[in-house]
């Protein structure tokens, strides 16, 4: 009998021990201190993709593309005249990139003077808002 106390007292001592272990474990999301570069532009603000897009949206020679050549062929054409398999051809591209290339997208639209049709421009708010 004094054998399976003894036991018992064992068991809740290795799992006190490994609930322990568990919970100093840490678990990150994004970068840590450690990973993160020390050489930060002394400039910078912090805002890495705005500072981006605004170097991008004053340079009016870059025009970026995103496998969208066959947009090209909207170009000056008004925003409510698109067919709905022009749209279609827009929502294929706009839905193959990662929200945080949208807006990057959406400069090169209007550097080749290409407008979205609207609904695809609240398409593209909402993926971009809840990325």
């Amino acid at each position: 009998m004094e054998m399976l106390v003894y036991i018992i007292l064992l068991g809740f001592i290795a799992v006190g021990i490994v609930l322990v272990v568990i919970s100093k474990k840490k678990t990150t999301v994004g970068p840590t201190e450690e990973t993160v570069s020390k050489e930060v532009d002394p400039n910078c603000c912090g805002a890495h993709e705005v500072c981006e897009l605004d170097r991008i949206k004053m340079n009016p020679d870059a025009i970026e593309y995103y496998d969208d050549e066959e947009l090209d062929e909207y170009k000056n054409i008004e925003e409510n005249s698109f067919s709905d398999e022009q749209i279609d051809k827009f929502r294929e591209v706009l839905y193959s990139m990662q929200p945080k290339e949208i807006p990057f997208w959406l400069v090169s639209l209007s550097k080749r003077h290409i407008n979205l049709p609207p609904i695809l421009q609240e398409e593209a708010r909402h993926l971009i808002l809840n990325d």
